[in-house]
């Protein structure tokens, strides 16, 4: 039960044995600064289980990376000075994150006390993060719910995994800052909701996906003639074009998506995130000096297998029994195509309507592509050395 293993290669994951131009460089400049909204794959990941004992307690670990215990304490600390002043004392031993005062267990609607051991220093292959166990009193675990409270202001993205074993199945879920609170899926529906609206998600704040998506429907309202781009004649033509890209993405994601979830086929996510950007520097290109004009789509097949297995890692940071893993596979899945398809839908018909005017080219697609580009580079760099210097 207690096997955690730390994934250090995808920063602050954990992860178990068995098993993320718009319309202007300017728009596109603000979005990527707003900071609280989109990520490419850094924000972190703890993770809770809890096992239910024969005497209708839990016993519980909390599992955070080392990089993050810091960062915890300073929240709670601010935390504390905000609401008692300036003047408050902050006392580690007994407010910060070895006594979990962010955590909240409930049962029948009434808090349920628990009691935290000593922290431990876990060694895994992949690094040493910290474990904090505990012990609750009696729950009803038919009516249980788990809440994280003042969590998430050192890390808005964070998200914890949380799996509840049980004595012939196990429930699992996610935690995150839209989500504070969870309690165990009562039926497929439900978990198929849960996953559905994490695969919408994750594509949402994962900035290298929607970026690389962008680059390669830049140039869809347009055809390359004479080594020109010039504007594609009728409405037909560049939705035939998005088809075939959007199309070819979602197969080539959707097949390693699964691959990787299933464990069937794994590779270092350090290498897959830089791999990623790389993606998206390389079809940045493309849009300033034609390389591939009428076969975009095999740019977004070839480099969709790859973002495939960036999609997996939220899947991967659960051991999932078979009948909730097929379930989540799925409907994670259907939300990635559903956040890919919402993109889309917003961003075509603005590019359509504006791809005759005279400063799309030099503004839009150039220009908005060389900061793709500039931007993919740093993350190649980012990813590669581990310097965790962007903001993004």
């Amino acid at each position: 039960m207690w096997n955690k293993k730390l994934n250090t290669n995808s920063r602050r994951t954990f992860t178990r044995k068995k098993f993320p131009a718009l319309t202007s460089p300017l728009l596109l400049i603000g979005i990527l600064f707003l900071g609280n909204s989109l990520f490419a794959h850094q924000p972190g990941n703890s993770s809770l289980v809890l096992e239910h004992q024969a005497d209708s307690t839990l016993k519980g670990e909390f599992h955070v990376a080392n990089v993050d215990v810091v960062s915890i304490d300073l929240m709670l600390e601010d935390t504390l000075i905000q609401t008692l002043g300036e003047n408050a004392v902050f006392d580690k031993s007994v407010q910060g994150i070895t006594n979990l005062p962010f955590l909240g267990i409930e049962s029948d609607g009434a808090s349920v006390t628990f009691t935290t051991l000593a922290p431990e220093q876990v060694t895994t292959e992949d690094g040493v993060h910290t474990m904090i166990p505990f012990t609750t009193g009696p729950v009803n675990i038919e009516a249980i719910r788990v809440t994280f409270n003042e969590y998430f202001r050192f890390d808005p993205q964070h998200t914890i995994n949380i799996e509840l074993e049980l004595a012939d199945e196990s429930k699992v879920g996610i935690i995150s800052q839209d989500h504070t609170n969870w309690k165990p899926a009562e039926s497929a529906f439900e978990q198929f909701v849960v996953f559905t609206i994490e695969g919408v998600w994750h594509i949402w704040i994962g900035i290298d996906h929607i970026l690389f998506l962008i680059a390669l429907l830049l140039p869809s309202v347009l055809r390359l003639e004479n080594g020109k781009w010039i504007p594609v004649l009728n409405f037909k033509a560049a939705f035939c074009n998005v088809l075939k890209v959007v199309t070819a993405f979602t197969i080539a994601h959707s097949v390693t998506l699964t691959l990787a979830t299933l464990d069937i086929v794994t590779l270092p996510s350090k290498w897959v995130e830089a791999v990623i950007a790389l993606s998206v520097v390389l079809a940045a290109l493309n849009n300033i000096y034609p390389m591939v004009s009428d076969r975009v789509w095999a740019v977004a097949l070839g480099f969709g297998f790859i973002h495939g297995f960036g999609f997996a890692n939220v899947l991967a940071d659960l051991e999932l029994p078979t009948e909730t893993l097929a379930i989540a596979l799925f409907s994670f899945n259907i939300g990635v195509e559903i956040g890919q398809l919402a993109i889309v839908v917003a961003f075509f018909p603005i590019i359509f309507l504006l791809r005759k005017q005279a400063f799309y080219q030099p503004i839009k697609l150039r220009l908005g592509s060389a900061l793709i580009g500039i931007i993919a580079s740093l993350w190649i760099v980012d990813r590669v050395f581990e310097l965790e210097f962007m903001p993004f």
